[in-house]
């Protein structure tokens, strides 16, 4: 569980970094992960 929170935590930041570099398809890749990791809760 806490290893899941942490992942998510991580997913986050770098799709935030992604946006602010402008690489919408590695953001859709990360949001596709971060996606399965919330419905895995």
């Amino acid at each position: 569980m806490k290893k899941d929170v942490n992942e998510i935590m991580m997913l986050q930041y770098r799709i935030k970094r992604y946006q602010s570099m402008r690489n919408g398809a590695m953001c859709q890749a990360l949001s596709g992960k971060l996606q399965k990791l919330l419905a895995k809760q």
